[in-house]
């Protein structure tokens, strides 16, 4: 979302007396050129509440987030995690403090943001080589997932089931929707570049037998 957008979203959201709930834990994770700033960075009345986390972008064992708002809003927020789970590990939350504050943290994006970038592009090429003729889809500016919207001749469940039975895993994308979408995910965060080569090339082959 651009940067006018977001002003236009929150003077909306302002002169409605609605909330907006941020989410930005992928925000760290931008590969071509950072985002516009979060719109939390220019509420003025504490309609919005920012969101972020170290799980995405460090290590998900961490379990550790934040979250910015009114004063009222996080007090009582803070009393309803303490009733749920006593409170994050206060040594996660002291391995965190420690990131953040000697520099290690963005010396990690650095790393992070380089070895994404490689496997983004990697496997936009082989989507354009073997998955063209059966889908679209768009370059992701950030984040490790690529969503492809697939022809609507082509059955997802039956693409799912084949491809999980050839070691390839996609995630359809009515796990996230409550619509019936043409979707599925396809996450470039961990793989090697050679294996999601394979796993591409496996799919082309698996939607031609459909």
């Amino acid at each position: 979302m651009g940067e006018k957008r977001r002003q236009q979203l929150l003077e909306l959201a302002e002169s409605a007396q609605l909330p907006i709930i941020e989410d930005d834990v992928y925000g760290d994770l931008w590969l071509d050129s950072p985002p516009p700033s979060p719109i939390k960075s220019h509420d003025r009345h504490g309609n919005v509440l920012y969101l972020g986390s170290l799980s995405k972008s460090l290590n998900p064992g961490l379990r550790i987030g934040w979250i910015a708002g009114p004063e009222a809003v996080i007090d009582r927020l803070a009393d309803l995690k303490m009733q749920t789970d006593y409170g994050s590990s206060s040594l996660s939350q002291r391995a965190a403090a420690e990131w953040l504050s000697s520099g290690l943290y963005e010396k990690h994006l650095l790393k992070v943001r380089k070895q994404l970038k490689v496997r983004r592009n990697a496997a936009l090429k082989s989507l354009e080589k073997h998955l063209s003729p059966f889908a679209e889809w768009d370059r992701p500016d950030g984040g490790f997932f690529i969503w492809i919207k697939m022809n609507p001749e082509i059955s997802l469940p039956d693409l799912y089931r084949k491809a999980l039975a050839n070691g390839v895993l996609i995630n359809p994308g009515r796990i996230y929707s409550t619509k019936k979408i043409q979707h599925f995910r396809l996450s470039f965060a961990n793989a090697p570049v050679e294996e999601i080569q394979k796993g591409i090339a496996i799919l082309e082959s698996l939607i031609e037998d459909c």
